[in-house]
């Protein structure tokens, strides 16, 4: 079974995952890194997150599949 976890999205510039964020923020606003002032309007800042989160389900995900299938073909015989 594939597990849900939480993924917290990276500063490109520095990796540091705090960021400083408007109230009642938009697509279009800008939010910035707490730690190297790097600025992106939120919608690329999601956009990075998105990317970073593939990075790491992706292979998580094909070796869950894979040992899914192992385990269901295990004893099979050609």
């Amino acid at each position: 079974m594939i597990k849900t976890k939480q993924f917290l999205i990276q500063c490109p510039q520095c990796g540091s995952e705090e960021f400083k964020i408007p109230e009642n923020v938009q697509d279009e606003d800008l939010v910035i890194c707490g730690f190297c002032n790097f600025e992106a309007p939120l919608h690329e800042i999601r956009a990075i997150g998105i990317e970073q989160a593939k990075q790491v389900v992706i292979p998580e995900a094909k070796k869950a599949i894979e040992d899914m299938l192992k385990k269901a073909f295990k004893g099979w015989k050609k």
